[in-house]
C-alpha cells in the first residue's frame, strides 16, 4: 500500500519476546507430535534416562528414545523430553514424573524393550528403582543396561597404590601451577620461549571421562618445562623430577589412560548398540593379554611415552625390572576389573551372533525350532546374502526382510534397539548448560528450546504451521 520503503522498515522491526517464545513452542509441539506418532507406529522402542541439576538448582530428567521408522526403513534415536522433578530425585518421584508424561502422550509402556541408565541407585534399585518399576508395568523381559561408558570409568577408577600416588602427585603439581593466574601466565611464557607445542597444563576432573588420559599426556609432554619452572621457583615439588622411576610411572600412566580414552571415544556417538560396544570391550581385554606378554618380552612399543624413555636409556636396569612388574600387575588388575564389570556370561551376544551375520554358522543360538528353521532358510538365500553384503546397515537389512522372516526380524530388532550408553543424555546436558546459563537462569520452561536444539531426524512442518496460524485465510 505504501511501497517497498515502508515494507523494509516493517521487516526490520524485531519480533517481541512473546512472539518468539510462542513460535518456539509451536515448532516444538509439532516436532513432539510427529515423534509421538512415529512411536505409535513403531512395534518397539528403547529409552535412555539421566538426571542432572541445572544452574537454578532444578532437578532435570532428560529422556531419549530409539525406535523403528518403517517409513524410512531404519532405526532412529531422538530427544523425547526434559522433565522437571518438583522436589526430590527419588526413584518414586522420577518414575511418577515420566509415567505421567507417557500417559499424557498415550505412549504405551508395553512397547518398551530396553532402558539404559547411568547405574545410580535410584535408577537401578532392585526393589524400587525406576527401571524395576517400569519393568513391572511393561514386561519382565525388558533389557536393563548400565551405561557401558560409566562402567568402563569405574573399571579404571581404582589403580594400585603406587601408581595412584603418582597420579595424585601429578595433580598436585598441576594445581600448584594453575591455581595462580600469574604463575599460569609465566609458565605459558616459558613454554613459548622454549618453543613447546603446548603452553597450558590441563586441570584434572574426576567426572570427565577423558580427563586422566589427557591431563597426564599433556603433563608428560611438558615435563621438561615443568621441571625448569619449579626449579626457578625453588619449589619442593621439583624433587619428583629427580627420579627417573617416577617419570617412567608417569609415562606409563599417560599411555595406559590414553588407550582407555581411545576405547571410550570409540563407544561414543549416536546409533551405538550393545553388540558394537561389547565387541570393543572384548577386544580391549584381549589387548591387555597381548600387552602383558609383550612386557614379559621387554617390548614396549604399545606404550609410546614409556617406550621413548626406554629408547633414551633413562632407566637403570634394576629399576627397569621393578617397573615392568608394576606394569604387569596393573594390567592384570585392569583385566580382572573389566571381567568383573563386564562378565562374559552376561554378554548379550551369547547365542545371538546370528543377528550380526545370519549367513555364517553360529553355535548355541538361542532360538526355538521354527526360528532355527527360518534362520537355516535365510542363510541359504544367496540373493539376500548379496543384499546383506552391499547394504552395510544391519538394522535396515533386518527391517527390509521383516515380511518374509518376521520372527527373526522382530527378535533382531528387539536386541539391536536398546541403548548401550547414556552418551546422548550427557550431550543433552551440555546443550542444557548452554541454553540455560547464568544470563538466562530464570528460564523456567526449557523443553521446547531443548527439543528444537536436539531433534535431528524430524523437521518441523513449517508450511502446515503457517497455514494453521494464518489470520486471514480468505485472503
Amino acid at each position: 500500500m505504501f511501497g517497498e520503503e515502508y515494507a523494509m522498515k516493517i521487516n526490520s522491526i524485531p519480533m517481541s519476546a512473546e512472539t518468539v517464545s510462542r513460535r518456539i513452542c509451536t515448532i516444538s509441539n509439532d516436532l513432539e507430535l510427529q515423534l509421538v506418532e512415529k512411536l505409535g507406529h513403531s512395534p518397539y522402542y528403547a529409552l535412555q534416562l539421566d538426571e542432572t541439576t541445572d544452574i537454578s538448582s532444578n532437578a532435570i530428567l532428560i529422556v531419549y528414545v530409539r525406535y523403528i521408522d518403517f517409513e524410512l526403513e531404519d532405526m532412529k534415536e531422538e530427544f523425547l523430553c526434559t522433565l522437571q522433578l518438583k522436589s526430590h530425585t527419588t526413584s518414586h518421584e522420577i518414575f511418577a514424573t515420566i509415567n505421567s508424561y507417557f500417559e499424557s502422550k498415550d505412549i504405551s509402556w508395553n512397547k518398551c524393550i530396553g532402558i539404559c541408565t547411568d547405574g545410580a541407585a535410584a535408577m537401578v534399585g532392585k526393589h524400587k528403582g525406576v527401571v524395576t518399576q517400569i519393568a513391572q508395568i511393561s514386561h519382565k523381559n525388558i533389557i536393563k543396561t548400565h551405561c557401558i561408558l560409566h562402567r568402563e570409568q569405574l573399571v579404571c577408577k581404582n589403580i594400585n597404590t603406587d601408581l595412584d600416588a603418582v597420579l595424585d602427585q601429578c595433580v598436585k603439581i598441576i594445581n600448584h601451577i594453575r591455581n595462580s593466574a600469574v604463575q599460569t601466565r609465566i609458565f605459558a611464557l616459558l613454554c613459548e620461549e622454549i618453543g613447546s607445542d603446548h603452553k597450558i597444563l590441563l586441570l584434572h576432573s574426576h567426572i570427565r571421562w577423558l580427563s586422566r588420559g589427557r591431563v597426564l599426556k599433556r603433563f608428560f609432554d611438558l615435563r621438561m618445562e615443568i621441571e625448569i619452572f619449579l626449579n626457578n621457583q625453588n619449589s619442593p615439588l621439583v624433587v619428583y623430577f629427580k627420579s627417573n622411576t617416577w617419570l617412567a610411572k608417569v609415562a606409563y600412566l599417560a599411555d595406559s589412560f590414553s588407550l582407555v580414552n581411545e576405547l571410550t571415544l570409540s563407544m561414543q556417538g549416536s546409533m551405538t548398540n550393545l553388540f558394537i560396544c561389547n565387541s570393543k570391550i572384548e577386544a580391549f581385554i584381549k589387548k591387555i593379554d597381548i600387552w602383558k606378554d609383550r612386557i614379559g618380552k621387554a617390548k614396549f612399543d604399545m606404550f609410546p611415552c614409556y617406550h621413548q624413555m626406554i629408547e633414551d636409556k633413562i632407566l637403570e636396569d634394576e629399576k627397569f625390572g621393578d617397573i615392568s612388574i608394576i606394569i604387569q600387575n596393573h594390567l592384570l588388575q585392569l583385566k580382572e576389573r573389566f571381567l568383573s564389570y563386564f562378565p562374559p556370561a552376561a554378554d548379550i551376544r551369547l547365542g545371538n551372533m546370528w543377528i550380526q551375520n545370519p549367513f555364517l554358522p553360529h553355535a548355541n543360538n538361542i532360538l526355538c525350532s521354527p526360528d532355527e528353521e527360518q534362520l537355516a532358510e535365510l542363510s541359504c538365500d544367496k540373493l539376500l546374502q548379496t543384499q546383506f553384503i552391499s547394504q552395510k546397515n544391519l538394522v535396515k537389512f533386518w527391517i527390509q526382510i521383516r515380511n518374509e522372516y518376521q520372527a527373526l526380524s522382530e527378535k533382531a530388532m528387539q536386541l539391536l534397539l536398546p541403548f548401550a550408553t547414556t552418551y546422548l543424555a550427557e550431550s543433552g546436558f551440555s546443550a542444557l548448560a548452554s541454553i540455560k546459563n547464568k544470563y538466562r537462569n530464570r528460564l523456567e520452561s526449557i523443553d521446547a528450546t531443548m527439543r528444537i536444539a536436539l531433534t535431528k531426524s524430524i523437521e518441523a512442518r513449517i508450511d502446515k504451521l503457517v497455514n494453521d496460524n494464518q489470520e486471514q485465510k480468505s485472503h
